[in-house]
């Protein structure tokens, strides 16, 4: 759980992902801060839909690098 209480009436952006209530619930506490929000959400999009390496390879190094780390993805 988050130091920082996550803003549940905020919009989330798509980027987030509606099934991927991990990515959902760090977007809710940055919400407080708006602009870091929709910043991240450009970064991630641009990092995970555009350049040469497919996104289904990108998805699969995300979960691996969760795992390695002992992260819940």
């Amino acid at each position: 759980m988050s130091r920082i209480p996550p803003d549940n009436n905020a919009r989330v952006p798509e980027t987030a992902g509606a099934s991927n209530s991990t990515m959902t619930g760090l977007f809710r506490v940055m919400a407080h801060r708006p602009d870091i929000m929709e910043q991240t959400a450009q970064l991630l999009d641009t990092a995970m839909r555009s350049g040469t390496v497919e996104p289904k390879l990108k998805e699969l190094l995300a979960i691996r690098v969760s795992q390695v780390n002992h992260c819940a993805y």
